[in-house]
């Protein structure tokens, strides 16, 4: 079996396993309503609202982190910071993206540099089993680099050996499962955009460095090309 198959199958297992929750509980909601004698109807309601505000915001989150890219073109960072705060709305983790660190900042990110941002978000967030915050930064060191910068910090951070494995490029294809695939996926997109991948872990804090060259066009040979 292809890598780009395997990664497929093992991230459809853990979105369908991730959408499970919200979705269920839209069902058990409905079936509520439809029972003879249930006198809590407004609650049953709110049930479904929110459940299915949160299944709607997971598959627009997971579409961006997952789905297909134009190889050109702008992200719209405020578009990405709303999508992300809602798509923590409703788990123990707090994101700290201020808006200085969306389009504000005068940096520029590719629509394939912006999944790579929620892709490190579910990193990050998969260290956090007790909660904690996430942080976004958004940086050009230099005049030919931009930077992200994801840090995570809450009690008892998790962080397995394998993820070690995966970031230094040692993972074999045997070695992938729903619980990992997350990491090495995330591994490939930074491969794809050339990009400098470091982080540091302890006990509570977590930081991702992801750094870009950045793509200097010839619009001579553009013109004449």
């Amino acid at each position: 079996m292809s890598k780009e198959l395997l990664m497929a199958e093992l991230l459809c297992t853990r979105l369908c396993h991730d959408l499970t929750g919200p979705i269920g509980a839209v069902n058990n909601g409905a079936e509520f309503l439809a029972e003879e004698g249930f006198n809590m109807q407004s609650q049953a309601v709110d049930l479904i609202t929110s459940s299915a505000f949160s299944a709607v915001t997971r598959l627009q989150f997971y579409r961006m982190a997952y789905g297909k890219m134009r190889d050109h073109g702008e992200a719209s960072l405020a578009d990405k910071q709303k999508l992300a705060s809602e798509f923590f709305s409703d788990s123990k983790v707090t994101l700290d993206w201020p808006d200085s660190h969306t389009d504000a900042s005068g940096i520029s990110i590719s629509l394939k540099m912006s999944r790579l941002i929620y892709n490190l978000l579910i990193v990050a967030s998969s260290t956090l089993v007790r909660g904690g915050t996430i942080s976004v930064r958004i940086q050009q060191p230099d005049a030919t680099h931009k930077r992200l910068v994801i840090g995570a910090e809450g009690v008892a951070l998790k962080w397995e050996p394998e993820m070690d494995k995966i970031f230094k490029g040692g993972l074999t294809l045997q070695e992938l499962n729903p619980k990992n695939v997350q990491a090495y996926f995330t591994h490939c997109l930074c491969e794809e955009l050339s990009a400098e991948f470091v982080y540091t872990v302890s006990d509570s804090s977590l930081m991702l460095q992801v750094t870009q060259p950045l793509i200097v066009r010839d619009e001579r040979q553009e013109a004449h090309g």
